[in-house]
């Protein structure tokens, strides 16, 4: 018997070990969520947020959270559940994290979350029947924690007149991580089924085991994509680069490193774990289209915080896109149906990948620019290049400045060039009379490092001392 007894309290201890070890990580912080989902709408009924709010809850109550969660809230109820949320979050520190799910409307540039209400004729009731999501970013923020998450399901149409099509865009900063079910502006999916597209695909990704923050976003964004064809793109904003995961089983993989390419520097009074990162700079692109051909070239990526420029030449074509910091990712958009998600790590510094999983592209940094501001000085440079058949040259060239337009001759050999450039976020790019340009990017010893022919040549500028 006494063999028996502690044969059964070992295995209870090691099936205790086994259950904390699974959510030991978890455990070690804490974690608090304020989920509320409205559809009780005496104007415009919803179907699916009570059901998406309890199907969130779960979610991380099972990932550690400690959870409040509200169900046709009044406005009353809505502002003290906030403030709770807000003294709690206070008080313990840690993570928070807050989700809505229902109507949500723009107004002058503020998003406001609508509380379960009489009918709302215009504009001028808003504020009697809804919390906007400033008020509920800027009390988490008082609580001065690592990170907060702020989930909006709330743009699924307008109900009431005068207001503007979808929700605007919050700033992020480097603690808070921003999703919204549909892009800014754009309307999201109710759904056919128990749950909206969004929190079905987010309730499955926060479940799974050992994805980090960026991971989880990820596959809820080509999750939504994809199941409703492309009508819906979810989207995120944010500059938190520290690490979080929703369900830790303790071997976690390690999340990548900010790549030393890139000039990092601490921001002033953010955490240690959310660096300013520099990704300014000449880029060369390889990718595989949607029917299998593969494709090379070269892109400019010009930076203004988290916001980005991008420019890519494959071939004689020309394309533009513009995108935004989602955490350890940069997801872009181009003009195509199709937004590109890039992720940091491995030998390919940025790793892409189109919402509906059609193609991919890695951009691969071949000169990255100075962070601070740097002047291309007027003079007398040497010339190193290689052109696209492999041989090298060498020459000189000499740059003179007009105004915002810089003149450039080469001697190389017994040949000359002419080009005019523009300077921008320290890439200047120079036309000189091919199908297309040569990007160089501005470093801090006054070399200019870039690339030419759509990425198949390269040139060196070093000022003549």
């Amino acid at each position: 018997m006494t063999h028996i007894r502690r044969l059964l309290l070992t295995c209870f201890l090691l099936g205790c070990f086994s259950f904390g070890h699974d959510l030991g990580i978890a455990a070690a912080e804490t974690r608090t969520a304020l989920v509320i989902g409205n559809a009780s709408y005496s104007y415009a009924r919803l179907a699916n947020p009570v059901n998406d709010a309890e199907e969130v809850a779960k979610a991380l109550r099972a990932a550690g959270f400690d959870v409040v969660l509200k169900t046709d809230a009044s406005r009353q109820s809505m502002t003290e559940a906030v403030r709770t949320f807000a003294d709690k979050l206070k008080a313990k520190g840690g993570v928070g994290l807050f989700y809505f799910a229902g109507h949500g409307v723009q107004s002058s540039g503020e998003n406001y979350l609508l509380a379960i209400s009489g009918a709302i004729k215009g504009e001028n009731e808003l504020k009697a029947n809804a919390v906007t999501a400033a008020e509920i970013v800027d009390a988490m923020a008082t609580a001065r924690n690592g990170l907060n998450i702020v989930i909006l399901d709330a743009c699924r149409d307008n109900p009431i007149s005068g207001g503007t099509r979808g929700l605007s865009r919050i700033d992020s900063n480097a603690s808070l991580f921003v999703s919204y079910s549909t892009s800014p502006g754009a309307v999201a999916l109710d759904g056919d089924g128990r749950n909206s597209p969004f929190t079905k695909h987010l309730s499955q990704a926060i479940s799974a085991a050992n994805l980090s923050l960026e991971d989880t976003f990820k596959r809820t964004l080509k999750g939504v994509y994809q199941e409703t064809g492309g009508r819906q793109t979810p989207w995120i904003s944010s500059s938190f680069f520290g690490d979080f995961v929703f369900r830790p089983t303790g071997t976690t993989r390690p999340q990548p490193a900010i790549p030393t390419t890139f000039p990092v520097n601490p921001q002033a009074g953010t955490q240690p774990s959310t660096p300013s990162i520099s990704l300014t700079g000449v880029y060369r692109v390889s990718g595989t289209n949607p029917n299998g051909s593969r494709y090379r070239g070269m892109l400019t990526l010009a930076q203004n915080g988290d916001q980005f420029k991008l420019t890519w030449w494959i071939g004689k074509q020309i394309f533009h896109g513009t995108g935004q910091f989602a955490g350890r990712m940069l997801v872009v958009n181009w003009g195509d149906k199709h937004p590109v998600i890039y992720s940091f790590g491995g030998k390919n510094l940025l790793d892409g990948e189109w919402a509906d999983g059609s193609a991919k592209e890695t951009l691969e940094p071949y000169s990255i620019a100075a962070p601070g501001a740097v002047t291309v000085a007027e003079g007398r440079y040497r010339v190193d290049g290689r052109n696209p058949n492999g041989s090298r040259y060498s020459g000189t060239v000499t740059i003179a400045r007009n105004a915002d337009r810089y003149h450039l001759s080469w001697q190389v050999g017994s040949t000359s060039y002419r080009g005019v450039g523009t300077l921008d976020r320290n890439l200047l790019k120079v036309d000189w009379g091919s199908a297309t340009p040569v990007i160089y990017a501005a470093a801090a010893d006054g070399k200019l490092v870039g690339l030419w022919d759509a990425g198949s040549g390269e040139e060196v500028l070093t000022p003549a001392r």
